[in-house]
């Protein structure tokens, strides 16, 4: 069997001496969609951003295609080929929607070997079609689901192998979950590999094949997510009453 494409293992992430993750074991294999399940505060965005080297690890390993990541300075690990979409919209407001797609391009296109500036941000904007319309929108000027897209779109700039979504259907219409979970399957469709981080067990059953839950900073389960989501434990706990 090879190596998964992502392999974290015992990771400890740390918030101002605060340790906020347990030794948190996950992995994703190439081409495989992951879920990442929990209440809000239980470990989720610590797991990413401990990932992305953005929150400091006490502990743990960080592994992408076989190479160690935790001694990469942040800014390198967009460019090893994983792009992340954080918690929130997260954009750089007075700049449009095009502008926002190809900022990553402009500061890291070279080192990750994105030749065609054009192209790339051709293909995302033909991916989200609602977004080719608005091209020229500055983004506070976008709706919540728009937001979103751009978001996503932003870190599919450089190519990625893997995308790491953060609660991206947080917070939106059901019509909107629906229509940003087409969007997924298809980034998924393309081969890319995903990793998304959600609070609602209900919204990734039908776009993952794994599924991981987390409780107060420690993975308590994994396996098959229609399982997972129908376990009477698991409910509970992500209702809130998990001890």
């Amino acid at each position: 069997m090879s190596d998964p494409l992502l392999a974290v293992t015992n990771n400890k992430a740390t918030v101002e001496g605060f340790t906020v993750t347990h030794g948190v074991d996950l992995s994703v294999d190439e081409g495989e969609a992951v879920a990442l399940v929990g209440r809000n505060g239980a470990g989720k965005t610590s797991t990413f951003r401990g990932i992305m080297g953005l929150t400091p690890l006490a502990e743990g390993s960080v592994k992408f295609k076989g190479e160690e990541l935790t001694e990469l300075r942040p800014e390198l690990i967009p460019v090893r080929g994983i792009g992340y979409q954080p918690e929130g919209r997260d954009l750089f407001t007075g700049m449009t929607v095009e502008e926002n797609l190809r900022l990553p391009i402009w500061t890291s296109g070279k080192a990750r070997g994105v030749e065609d500036e054009d192209a790339m941000v051709e293909s995302i904007l033909d991916l989200f079609d609602e977004l080719s319309h608005r091209r020229d929108t500055e983004v506070q000027n976008l709706s919540g689901g728009q937001g979103k897209m751009c978001a996503i779109g932003r870190a599919m700039a450089l190519d990625p192998d893997l995308l790491i979504l953060d609660e991206p259907l947080e917070g939106l219409a059901p019509i909107v979950v629906e229509e940003l979970k087409g969007y997924i399957q298809e980034i998924i469709d393309r081969g890319i590999s995903v990793l998304i981080a959600e609070s609602n067990t209900s919204h990734v059953p039908d776009i993952v094949e794994e599924m991981y839950v987390i409780e107060r900073g420690s993975i308590v389960d994994n396996g098959d997510p229609k399982e997972l989501t129908k376990d009477p434990d698991i409910q509970e706990l992500m209702q809130g009453g998990g001890n």
